[in-house]
């Protein structure tokens, strides 16, 4: 492991973390998994990790909100992000779709594939379980079916019964790499190309506020290409705002902006660049 760097992503190996981390990251960097989001955010600040690969947002299923919330809870930066397809493939021990009995996966991974499940193995019983590869280091059956990528169905030596059976060909999930600062280095490294500069905020209580903030963008005249509401947690129906601005991190123009911004914001903080 001798001058790797070391990568944190949603283990185990198998998910789709894993197959965006393998895909993204050079063969230098040792990936290790780890049991949940919160876990990436906190070994890079302990430093057992150089950086993180975590989900931000999917197509169809929207705001990964574990990832949010660890913005929230850690300062760790995003750096930058990618975007890559999501496809499901069926998978079992058994080399037959017609003996399946039994499905099980993730809740998230089924409500996505449900129309091929419904064609093809409507009578099979769907268990859920935490991960779509948790099951597989746990079955063996033949009779027993998953629903994952198709390359973690060959690496645990699975049969690839169908593949792309989600429902919509459309469905993306955008990745976010993190760091515990946002070193220029890294930026190198990995030929990272941002073009918007992410923002949490919380903001005053008072008639008007939102129109207010929306209103320094529009007067600069910058889009906003993303904004999120997420529970503060802190008291009942507080709200942190997640957004996602059209202009560069180190641009003029984004620290005017967050200079105003301070008159309707106690809590500003700029969380890196995507």
């Amino acid at each position: 492991m001798k001058n790797k760097k070391i990568v944190g992503f949603l283990g185990p190996e198998g998910t789709f973390s894993w197959v965006a981390a393998e895909k993204f990251f050079p063969k230098n960097f040792f990936l290790k998994p780890l049991v949940n989001i919160k876990e990436i955010f906190k070994e890079i600040l302990k430093k057992e990790i150089s950086l993180g690969v975590v989900p931000i947002e999917n197509s169809t299923a929207g705001l990964v909100s574990e990832t949010v919330c660890s913005f929230i809870d850690y300062p760790v930066y995003a750096l930058g992000s990618f975007e890559m397809p999501i496809h499901h493939s069926f998978a079992s021990k058994g080399k037959q779709l017609k003996k399946i009995k039994i499905i099980k996966s993730h809740p998230q991974a089924l409500s996505q594939c449900r129309k091929w499940l419904e064609k093809n193995l409507s009578q099979a019983v769907e268990e859920l379980t935490q991960s779509t590869i948790a099951p597989v280091l746990e079955e063996s059956s033949e009779i027993t079916g998953f629903i994952l990528p198709s390359l973690a169905a060959k690496k645990h030596g699975l049969n690839v019964l169908a593949e792309n059976i989600e429902d919509s060909k459309k469905n993306f999930t955008k990745f976010f790499i993190i760091a515990s600062s946002l070193k220029k280095s890294f930026f190198q490294k990995l030929n990272l190309k941002t073009k918007n500069t992410l923002l949490l905020i919380s903001v005053y209580d008072r008639v008007g506020i939102l129109r207010d903030i929306l209103s320094v963008f529009a007067d600069n005249n910058l889009n906003l290409t993303s904004l999120h509401s997420i529970p503060s947690r802190l008291k009942p129906w507080d709200y942190f705002f997640f957004l996602e601005v059209e202009v560069s991190i180190n641009s003029e123009k984004i620290k005017k902006i967050l200079k105003k911004l301070k008159e309707y914001c106690p809590l500003l903080r700029v969380i890196g660049a995507s």
